[in-house]
This record gives C-alpha cells, sequence and structure tokens, in this order.
C-alpha cells in the first residue's frame, strides 16, 4: 500500500509510527511521503508516518537497548554514544557507503561466471546487505556533528579490543602486519590511559591535532619503541584508532568468548553488528585521515585492515570493496611501496620487512579480486619490483640486532625458514605471492590482447614456468593428505588454501591450452579433478573437526569450482 502526506494510515483511529524499522517519531515535510530508511530498505510499501510528529510532546531520549540475536528485527541495533563536549568539531566528508541494491558488474573471461552460458546482463554479484547498511545509517549518518566524540567513546573498551586482537593474531596465521606492531602500542595506549586516567573532554581534538600537526618521520636506527612512540599513548593519532578498531572487528570473528559483545559495559550486541560498528568507525579514521591528506605506513596499514573487515561484511564482490581497494594501491604507489628500497634509504629492518609484507598481501588480493571478477589488475608487475619477505616469525623483527642477525643465519639462501614450528605469517605470504606473481601471467594470456604467435610462446612458457613453482618451495611447505596429522586443523587449511590457490591457476592455464589445442583436454581434466580431490579433504575433515565447521566454509566457494565442475561434466 503506498500511502502519501494527505492520506495517513491510521489504526484504532490513531497515527501508527514507522513499523519496519521501528522508528517512532519523524519528520515529514509533506514533500517525502515516506520514511527514507525504510526507501532505501525497499520496504517503503509498509512504511506509516505521524501526520503531524511535531506536535507531539517530546520525549527524553531512550537509553540504549540491549541486543539479542535471539531478536532478529533488532540486530543491527549498535551502542549509540552521547557526544561529550569539547569534540564537537569535525571534518565533512563522505560516509562508508551503503550496498542498496543489486547492479550487474563487468567479469571477464577469468571469472567463474563465464563458465555458463547466461548473457551477462543477468549476472550479477552484489547483494544488499540489509543488516549492514541499516547500521551504517543509523550509527553513522552523513552529518559529522558527532563523529569524533563517538569514536573517543568508543574507544574506551581498550581491555575488549587488546583481548580481541591478541585472539586474532593467536588463532589466525593470515595477518599481515606482525603482531607486535600493533599489539605492543595496544598495550602502551592502555597503560597510559591507566596512569593518566581517562581524558574527560579534548582527547577527539588531541588525536586530531596529532594527526594533522605531527608527521611520521622514520630514521634507520629507529628502535620499535621510538616508532611506537610516534602513534600512540600522548601522541595518538587516527590512524592507529582506525586500526584498533578494525583489527578488533577482525577479532570478532575468530573470538572464542562469548558471541556477545558490550561496547559500553552495559547493554550486548552480536558479534556480527559489532564487527559492523568496528567497520564503520574504522572507516570514519580513514575518512578523517584523508581530509588530512596523511599518507604513511599507519595510513597503508589501516588501509588493508579495513578492506578485509569490509570484505568479510559486504562480501569482494561488493562495487564498494573494489573500490576500496583501489585506494589501498593508490597509498601504496605513492608510499613508493612497489618500488625496492635504495640502499642509503632509511629504513629500519622491522619496518622495511612489514612493507614488503603488506606489498605482497595486496598484490595477492590484487590477483585474487582480478581473476575473480575477470578485471585487469591494478598492481601489475611490470611496475613493481619487491622480494619475497624473508621467512621470520613476527617477533623475530623486533629482536635487537644481535639475535636478529642469528635467526636470519638459519634461513635457507633463498630466505625460507624451516617447518618445526608450522606455518608462520611470512610463510603464507610468500607462497601466496609467488603463486599470485604467476597467477598474473595467466591473466595476461586470458585478458590481454597479444598477438596469435606471442601468445603461443607465453603460455608455452607460463605452463613451464607452473610446472617448476613448487620445485622453488621447500617440500615440507607442499600441502598432502598427511599434512593434517602434522600441522593440525587450522594450519592444515592454511596449507590447503594455497595449494588450492595453485592448482587454481594451473587450471586456469589448461583451459587456455584446451581452446588453443584439444589434445590439452586430459590435463585439464586432471587438474579439475585435483581441486575436487583437496576440496574433499578439506570436507571429511571438516565433518571431522567441530572447530573448523563455521570458519572456513568460505573455502568450497572461494577456490571457484563451478569452472572445474562444468568442464568436467
Amino acid at each position: 500500500m503506498k500511502n502519501n502526506s494527505r492520506d495517513m494510515v491510521r489504526k484504532n483511529g490513531k497515527p501508527v509510527s514507522c513499523e519496519p524499522c521501528r522508528i517512532s517519531k519523524i519528520r515529514c515535510d509533506h514533500q517525502q511521503p515516506t520514511c527514507r530508511r525504510c526507501d532505501l530498505r525497499g520496504l517503503s510499501s509498509k512504511c506509516y508516518y505521524h501526520p503531524a510528529p511535531l506536535t507531539r510532546p517530546r520525549k527524553k531520549t531512550r537509553a540504549p537497548r540491549s541486543v539479542s540475536p535471539a531478536d532478529p528485527s533488532r540486530e543491527d541495533e549498535v551502542f549509540n554514544a552521547s557526544p561529550s563536549r569539547g569534540d564537537s568539531t569535525a571534518p565533512t566528508g563522505p560516509q562508508m557507503g551503503v550496498t542498496s541494491a543489486s547492479q550487474p558488474t563487468y567479469l571477464g573471461s577469468t571469472s567463474f561466471m563465464s563458465a555458463f552460458d547466461h548473457g551477462q546482463q543477468d549476472m550479477c554479484l552484489s547483494t544488499p546487505k540489509t543488516a549492514h547498511a541499516s547500521t551504517m545509517r543509523k550509527a553513522w549518518s552523513a552529518d559529522f556533528t558527532h563523529v569524533f566524540p563517538r569514536l573517543v567513546q568508543l574507544l574506551r573498551p581498550l581491555r575488549l579490543y587488546e583481548d580481541l586482537v591478541t585472539d586474532k593474531y593467536y588463532r589466525s596465521s593470515f595477518t599481515v602486519i606482525p603482531a607486535p606492531l600493533v599489539l605492543t602500542p595496544l598495550r602502551l595506549l592502555r597503560n597510559y590511559w591507566d596512569r593518566e586516567r581517562w581524558p574527560q573532554e579534548g582527547l577527539g581534538s588531541r588525536i586530531t591535532q596529532n594527526t594533522a600537526t605531527q608527521s611520521i618521520k622514520v630514521e634507520a636506527n629507529m628502535t620499535t619503541d621510538q616508532f611506537y612512540h610516534l602513534f600512540t599513548g600522548a601522541n595518538l593519532r587516527w590512524e592507529f584508532v582506525g586500526i584498533i578498531f578494525a583489527m578488533a572487528g577482525l577479532g570478532a570473528s575468530v573470538s572464542s568468548s562469548s558471541p556477545l559483545f558490550s561496547l559500553n559495559g552495559k547493554d550486548e550486541i552480536s558479534s556480527d553488528a559489532f564487527a559492523m560498528e568496528m567497520a564503520a568507525a574504522s572507516h570514519a579514521c580513514l575518512e578523517i585521515c584523508r581530509q588530512y591528506d596523511s599518507v604513511n605506513d599507519l595510513v597503508v596499514w589501516l588501509n588493508y585492515a579495513y578492506f578485509v573487515l569490509a570484505s568479510n561484511i559486504m562480501g569482494e564482490t561488493s562495487h564498494q570493496i573494489y573500490t576500496q581497494f583501489g585506494d589501498l594501491v593508490s597509498c601504496i604507489h605513492a608510499m613508493g611501496l612497489h618500488r625496492p628500497h635504495s640502499p642509503e634509504s632509511s629504513i629500519p629492518f622491522f619496518l622495511s620487512q612489514t612493507r614488503k609484507r603488506v606489498f605482497a598481501a595486496s598484490y595477492r588480493t590484487d590477483k585474487n579480486l582480478a581473476t575473480f571478477l575477470g578485471r585487469p589488475p591494478r598492481l601489475p608487475y611490470h611496475y613493481c619490483d619487491v622480494g619475497l619477505p624473508l621467512d621470520l616469525d613476527d617477533y623475530s623483527l623486533v629482536l635487537d640486532n644481535l639475535s636478529l642477525n642469528k635467526a636470519i643465519r638459519q634461513l635457507t639462501s633463498d630466505g625460507w625458514g624451516t617447518c618445526n614450528g608450522g606455518l608462520r605469517p611470512a610463510t603464507v605470504i610468500r607462497l601466496r605471492y609467488m603463486i599470485a606473481r604467476l597467477r598474473e601471467q595467466v591473466m595476461e594470456l586470458s585478458l590481454g590482447r597479444g598477438s596469435v604467435g606471442s601468445r603461443q610462446n607465453e603460455l608455452h612458457i607460463t605452463y613451464q614456468e607452473c610446472k617448476r613453482l613448487w620445485d622453488k618451495v621447500p617440500n615440507e611447505f607442499h600441502y598432502s593428505k598427511h599434512t593434517w596429522e602434522v600441522l593440525g586443523p587450522h594450519l592444515s587449511i592454511i596449507s590447503l588454501v594455497t595449494h588450492l590457490e595453485y592448482l587454481y591457476t594451473v587450471f586456469q592455464v589448461e583451459r587456455i591450452r584446451c581452446s588453443e589445442s584439444p589434445d590439452a583436454m586430459t590435463d585439464l581434466l586432471d587438474s579439475a579433478m585435483q581441486i575436487v580431490s583437496v576440496v574433499t579433504d578439506f570436507t571429511r575433515q571438516r565433518d571431522q573437526e567441530g572447530s573448523i565447521r563455521e570458519q572456513y566454509t568460505w573455502i568450497v566457494s572461494h577456490c571457484n569450482l563451478f569452472p572445474c565442475l562444468s568442464h568436467i561434466l
């Protein structure tokens, strides 16, 4: 039923509030017949207005209400911080967008959807995220008036954030930013406020002043403590605040504690709502940094952490995520992370290795997005020259010079460590970076416009490199069925995912070979069956291990089985 300003729907002769979004009082200027929130959510047909809302007596603001997963209609409600004095000024700028409707997007030949015969006008990967959109509108509107005080209020549960981020690093080997560079300054910040007491007012202005006026100057002989001093404690910056929010949101997805979280010590929200709130907060910090044109290592870290968190919420197929990754690439180029550092550059070892890790992880993400969507990569290796980061564990990077040199001497000539302690984050980054470089060659064959002669030559070279790739990797890092017995479920899944990325790269080469010569069909089928076999291993272990049942379900869709099965059948 479509309502208008002259024909309002009433129940028992009394005005009715908006039922779908439960807004009890809405201003109506007789120009907008439906509630804007319901209109964006596609619920305008059920939206009812009070015909004269300003004539009703004003009520005091309600206290925040608790949120429980048992009440899905209120799942998206989050802690609404009250503004504090002295922090009412905020920059203007766009807020994190809302996925309101699905639109067809371009998908190239490497996309799994290309295995089907449907017209591209019917293909749409993006899906509306109603809960996410609702949270963004309700908690972080386009009005920046209370953004600073809200961010300051959200910083209060530092102990919760510290626990979540610590748990994230403990449980995941997919981490990119070394653990000490996040956990240590986070602990220092909490200790500083425990000692100095939480400031009553003006904190947002001070953080903004630090961000706007103090640059992060890196020196060659800088210690980690000196580096932390630049952005934590009394020198707290919005870049690090945003990193805390983003990492806490990621930590909530792997937390072993209660699925409910409290941001104000009273009301509880679900892990999904918590992650959405953290994404909105980290994006607000990112927007503040953009206002001051800040480009430094922390900004790159914040862009990467926010991209990963937002991808978990909206999906990697969202156009907003695709755009956000473009911002990350812009920061990488602006920082010069795509080129090697000159010997005389003033970069401490721990930061130089971190930059290599962030670039390698971003480069791999770029190839995954480009392959999945069938679009040109944004970090072409033709313009990049960054070597592999050393296969050191996170805490080795912050050792003193004597201990660090001892750890480096234990590596192979190619920079590999041993598998005695399992897979390190740097090990995973190295493996996936190598596969990504090979995947880019495959993409040039699939999406490029080379001549027939050069294409056949490049195809042969790429095919041989695919076969030789694992020869460059120590055997102990190869995935096999026995990996589950040696590494345990979580590290085995990481090894499995890496192996799947390699197999899918080989599969893409086989697809091109098959289009050139029908004789290659046998190799194509063999590659497809290897992928199916590995996923079968995961399915078998998933049924046995309850701890991995929910957390890694995305693997089945991530490996793009559709083209494999379509060619087999």
